[in-house]
C-alpha cells in the first residue's frame, strides 16, 4: 500500500481530512501531507490513521440508529400514543409490557382508531413487535428489514440500545 492510498480509504469511508485527523489526533493539514506524499509520517501515526479509517468503514447500524426509544406501556390509552407521537415528532412508538417490546404503534394504526384513541387501549391498536438486530447488523441488512416494516430496534445482547426508521437511513445518505 502507498501512503496516497489513505485518501482513497478516506473517500471511501466518507470522511473529511478535518474528521480523520480528530479521530487520529493528527492536524488536517498533516493528512493533507500525507495523502499528497509530502511527508514521510511516523509508522505509529500511519497505524492510528488506518484503524481509524478501518474503524470507520465498518457499517454498523448503530451508525444510523436514533439511541432514545420512545415507549408506551400496554395499559396507556392510544390517545397516550398519539400525543407522545406529537410531543417527540416521531412516527412510531414502541409498546412494552413488563420491560419488553411487544409492538409497534404507527401513525397508520392510529389513524384505524381515530375519533376513539382515548377509548382503546395501546395494545388494541399497536401492530406486530418490530424486527430485532445486533448492534453489528450491517446497514444493507436494516435496509431490507425497512422495506418491510417501519422500524428496526437495534440490541446490545438483550439490551434495547436504539432504533432504526426509514428516515434515519434517508438521512445518513
Amino acid at each position: 500500500m502507498d501512503l496516497t492510498d489513505i485518501k482513497k480509504l478516506r473517500i471511501k469511508a466518507g470522511m473529511s481530512q478535518s474528521e480523520l485527523a480528530k479521530k487520529a489526533g493528527v492536524s488536517q493539514a498533516h493528512i493533507a501531507k500525507i495523502e499528497t506524499g509530502k511527508v514521510d509520517p511516523r509508522f505509529s501515526t500511519v497505524k492510528r490513521i488506518l484503524e481509524c479509517l478501518q474503524e470507520e468503514e465498518k457499517d454498523h447500524c448503530t451508525k444510523y440508529m436514533t439511541p432514545t426509544i420512545y415507549h408506551v406501556d400496554t395499559d396507556n390509552t392510544a390517545a397516550d400514543a398519539g400525543r407522545m407521537m406529537s410531543e417527540k415528532a416521531v412516527s412510531q412508538l414502541v409498546v412494552t409490557h413488563d420491560d419488553q417490546i411487544v409492538g409497534l404503534i404507527t401513525e397508520r394504526d392510529l389513524l384505524k382508531f381515530s375519533g376513539r384513541l382515548s377509548e382503546v387501549m395501546a395494545n388494541e391498536v399497536m401492530s406486530d413487535s418490530p424486527p430485532v438486530v445486533s448492534k453489528t447488523a450491517s446497514s444493507e441488512v436494516v435496509k431490507e428489514l425497512l422495506l418491510e416494516f417501519p422500524a428496526v430496534v437495534v440490541m446490545d445482547g438483550k439490551n434495547p440500545i436504539g432504533i432504526i426508521t426509514k428516515s434515519d437511513i434517508i438521512e445518513s445518505e
